[in-house]
Order: C-alpha cells, then sequence, then structure tokens
C-alpha cells in the first residue's frame, strides 16, 4: 500500500461508468465480426470468390498460352512510403509477367487424349439415350 496515491482508491462513478459501457461496446463489435464472419452466406461468398479468382486466373494462363500474350505470374500492392496521405484505392499494384513458354508435345497429346474421350463419351451417352425412347 505504500506509495500509492490515495486519490486512486476512489474512482469516479461516471469514469467507471464510462470504461464498462467502452468495454461492452468493444465486446458488442467483436460478437458482431464474429457472427458476420462465420456466417454460411459470408463463407459461401469468400469461398465463391476465391474459386472464381482462381479459374480466372487459369482461364487467363490458357488463353496466354494459346495465344502467345505474355503470362502474369503474380501481383501485389506496394505500400506508400511512411508518411504520406493515401486515399483509398491509391496503392500502386505491381504484377510480373513472364513470356510463354511453348506447350510440351506430351501436353498437347494428352489434352487432345482426354477432349477425344469426353467427346466418345457424350456421343455414347447421346446414342444410349436416343435408343431408349
Amino acid at each position: 500500500m505504500e506509495g500509492r496515491d490515495p486519490s486512486e482508491a476512489r474512482r469516479d462513478p461516471a469514469g467507471v461508468q464510462a470504461e464498462i459501457e467502452r468495454a461492452q461496446r468493444r465486446l458488442a463489435w467483436a460478437v458482431d465480426e464474429i457472427v458476420d464472419r462465420t456466417s454460411p452466406r459470408n463463407v459461401a461468398q469468400r469461398s465463391w470468390g476465391r474459386v472464381r479468382d482462381s479459374g480466372t486466373r487459369l482461364f487467363g494462363g490458357a488463353r496466354a498460352l494459346v495465344t502467345g500474350d505474355a503470362v502474369r505470374l503474380e501481383s501485389h500492392v506496394v505500400e506508400p512510403p511512411e508518411g504520406t496521405v493515401m486515399i483509398k484505392g491509391d496503392g500502386e499494384v505491381v504484377s510480373t509477367y513472364a513470356a510463354p513458354r511453348s506447350l510440351p508435345t506430351e501436353a498437347v497429346l494428352l489434352g487432345a487424349g482426354a477432349g477425344l474421350v469426353v467427346t466418345i463419351g457424350l456421343v455414347a451417352m447421346w446414342r444410349r439415350h436416343r435408343k431408349q425412347r
């Protein structure tokens, strides 16, 4: 008890009430954030966004290989220097590109074979369905 200020022993009731209300607001915000992050709808939207982004990257890479364009390897946002004022969306995006390599013969043959198998399977299913009528 030595070295302790006697004025700290008595706390202002209004200050205590304000501190309790701040803690309640922080707790309510944290609970709302947890509910928002774990809601099935939001989880599904985030998952669909990741699938869509992956598909877009794969499609872009395939298109680049076919057309001979450069392929984007990765992109990231560069943070501005410390002390600068930034408006939303002002981040600079840096992308790394690479010239496409020609497809190996094995990959072309494998793709053509897979396409042929799928086509034959679809034709066989269509014929079987047509005979059953």
